[in-house]
């Protein structure tokens, strides 16, 4: 147990070097730079949520439809 103890310290001693190091010169690697999210427009998600209406009135157009035919 002291062993897997010492190893974690040890580990954590390193990963605390690595990025102090990194602060310090300002400067991240290729590999640790922060992935950059586009944000999608508002315009977007309202394109989206009256696509999302239309597929639902459309449903229930044919649902009300589809009881139409078999009642009538």
């Amino acid at each position: 147990m002291n062993s897997l103890v010492l190893r974690k310290t040890a580990l954590g001693r390193d990963l605390a070097a690595k990025y102090a190091a990194a602060s310090a010169t300002g400067r991240l690697s290729p590999r640790q730079k922060p992935a950059r999210l586009r944000r999608k427009g508002p315009v977007l998600w309202a394109v989206l949520a009256l696509l999302v209406l239309a597929a639902d009135f459309l449903l229930a157009y044919l649902a009300w439809f589809a009881v139409d035919f078999v009642m009538g």
